[in-house]
Order: structure tokens, then C-alpha cells, then sequence
């Protein structure tokens, strides 16, 4: 109920005509005759009704990039971007902090990201790796997928980290190479689940921001989910997003905590780093209604859940019971 496939009806371009504005499959294509058997003639339907859902499949599968998916009432149409390479332009820079930047690159007026969430793009820096090789790197928007004539990626420059290096020394206007794939999906909104635990560290909070501004939505379909957010930094300064962050908070004092553990500077919050201590003490205790996101630099996968690219959960929340269905990887 409330959820269908573009080929599981041979009427559905009939049904499709009136509420989508992309390009319509041919009508003229379809026998109507075998159309009027099909819902007239019990005793003709079955070769007609094949016939009349082969020829609207491939009808269907022409006209549409996305037929053949399965769409639900919230479904949107697919990325702006998809699996070959797009130059965008950059638009502006902002800094944000001592080593991070906001960087906002131009669409199309009137196109929107779309980017499901959760998920990240992949980005290419041209020739700057070993032997003058391209170096391609995941980031994840922090812009409303809904927004549209751009998006906007946080950027942290490291010291070692080719691609934000470049990312770091480039000037407005100059074009960047961005793509999107089916492998770079994670678990994906609306969520379904009664609470979301979220552990992150540094940057990986920015699939965590995805989320959150979708589970908050005035007319989001997630409006019964709470949310605990673990969030691990060096210092106060290293803090990304904290503003934007307070004022989710604000406005769903009864659904969002967000607790701040600082590794490298004295202050009256929780200081260390996420470990089985503060879990226990500000989550919820595991269940099968809930889902646990995880992100942040490598040593913090191994200790809290095993690698990043290995779907068992083990390590600290593996210990605390929680299950490797309901643990997402980003």
C-alpha cells in the first residue's frame, strides 16, 4: 500500500499522465484494442494485459531514467547527478573555522540537488595525486536536498589530505568534477524508527546534519523519532555546525539531545572520547526499532563497531548488544 513499481501495471502510463510534468510515454503506442479486451473481457486479459505491460514497460523505461524503481508517496525523482563525471562551478567560499571552509557550487537555477539521503558525492581533484593521477574522495552536502541553484560541502583542510588541500587553494569559478553512485546510498530517509543513535566525530557529523534536517522537517515523515547525538571533537573551536545544531535542538527539546565530548581541552562537558561509558549513559538501551549511524576518522570505527567497509558489528557496540542490522557504517 502507498508504494508501487513503474512496471507493475500495464495502465500506469494512463495513471502517470496526469501528475508527473517529465516527458510522457506514447499512448499511441499501446494496442488499445488489447487495452479494451484487457479491462472488458475476463477471458482475454490474461495475453492482452502481458502484451499491454511488455510494450508500457519499455515505454516507460525510455521516457523516464527511473522506471522500473520503486517509488513510494514520498519518493522524489533521482539526483541531479549521476554516474558520469559533472563539472559545477564554485560559487563562494566561507570560512568557517581555523582549518575548515564552506563551499557552495552553482546548479542550474531551477534544479535541486536531490541527493538521497543518506548519501555523499564523490569528488575529483585532477591530477594531483602520485604520478599526476586524479584523487577521488566522498563529501557529504550539508544543504537542504531541496534547495535549489546549489549546494554547499563542509570542507576540512588536513594537512595530509590531497583532495582538500586542492579543495583548499582553488578560487570561485573554477569548475570541479562531481558524480553520484548507487554504492555511496546508505540507509535511506525516512528511517522508520522510534529512536536513531548518532556517533560521530570531527566531519562525520555531516551525514549525521543530512539526517537530522530531514527527521525534523515540518512535514517530515519521521515526526515521532528521537534522536541521540554523541559528537566528538579536540576542543570547542573544532565544533562544526554547532550553531546550526543548537537550533534543531531548540525547536525539538522533546526529540533531539545532543551531547559534546572534547578530547583535548578542560571544560565543564564530557571530555575523552565516545566510548561504552557514555553510550550507556545517554542512549538508549539497543532495539530492533532503532538504528545506530556512525562516522568519524578510522580509529573511531575500530574501537566502537570494526572497520568501515565490513558490515559486522563488533568492538564497543557489539559488546553493548547492538545488532549489525541496525548499525549504519558511513
Amino acid at each position: 500500500p502507498g508504494c508501487f513499481s513503474a512496471t507493475s501495471s500495464p495502465l500506469l502510463p494512463l495513471l502517470l499522465s496526469s501528475s508527473h510534468s517529465a516527458p510522457r510515454p506514447s499512448l499511441g503506442t499501446l494496442p488499445m484494442r488489447s487495452l479494451a479486451r484487457a479491462l472488458f473481457s475476463p477471458s482475454a486479459a490474461s495475453a492482452a494485459a502481458t502484451s499491454i505491460h511488455r510494450r508500457a514497460a519499455e515505454s516507460l523505461s525510455a521516457a523516464w531514467p527511473w522506471a522500473g524503481r520503486s517509488f513510494s508517496s514520498h519518493a522524489k525523482p533521482p539526483c541531479f547527478l549521476n554516474e558520469e563525471w559533472t563539472s559545477l562551478p564554485l560559487l563562494r567560499t566561507a570560512e568557517v573555522n581555523h582549518d575548515t571552509k564552506l563551499m557552495e557550487f552553482e546548479l542550474p537555477q531551477e534544479e535541486s540537488l536531490r541527493l538521497p539521503v543518506c548519501a555523499c558525492l564523490l569528488l575529483k581533484a585532477p591530477g594531483i595525486g602520485e604520478g599526476g593521477e586524479d584523487v577521488i574522495r566522498p563529501y557529504t552536502p550539508i544543504s537542504d536536498d531541496r534547495r535549489k541553484g546549489s549546494f554547499e560541502l563542509l570542507v576540512k583542510v588536513y594537512e595530509q589530505g590531497q583532495a582538500s588541500k586542492y579543495l583548499g587553494r582553488i578560487g570561485n569559478g573554477t569548475m570541479v568534477d562531481f558524480k553520484h553512485i548507487p554504492f555511496n546510498v546508505k540507509e535511506q530517509y525516512p528511517f522508520n524508527r522510534s529512536s536513531i543513535v548518532m556517533l560521530a566525530g570531527g566531519t562525520g557529523i555531516t551525514p549525521m546534519f543530512q539526517a537530522l534536517q530531514c527527521i525534523f522537517r515540518e512535514d517530515g515523515f519521521d515526526n515521532e523519532t528521537k534522536v541521540t547525538l554523541l559528537y566528538g571533537n579536540k576542543s570547542q573551536k573544532d565544533i562544526l555546525l554547532r550553531d546550526q545544531l543548537e537550533r534543531l535542538r531548540e525547536d525539538n527539546k522533546d526529540r533531539f539531545e545532543i551531547i559534546h565530548i572534547l578530547s583535548e581541552e578542560s571544560w565543564s562537558g564530557e571530555t575523552g572520547f565516545i566510548d561504552a561509558e557514555k553510550i550507556k549513559k545517554y542512549c538508549p538501551e539497543p532495539s530492533e526499532d532503532q538504528f545506530v549511524f556512525v562516522c568519524g576518522p578510522p580509529p573511531m570505527y575500530e574501537v566502537l563497531c570494526g572497520p568501515r567497509g565490513e558490515k559486522e558489528v563488533v568492538g564497543v557496540l557489539n559488546d553493548l548488544g547492538y545488532s549489525s542490522s541496525g548499525v549504519v557504517k558511513f
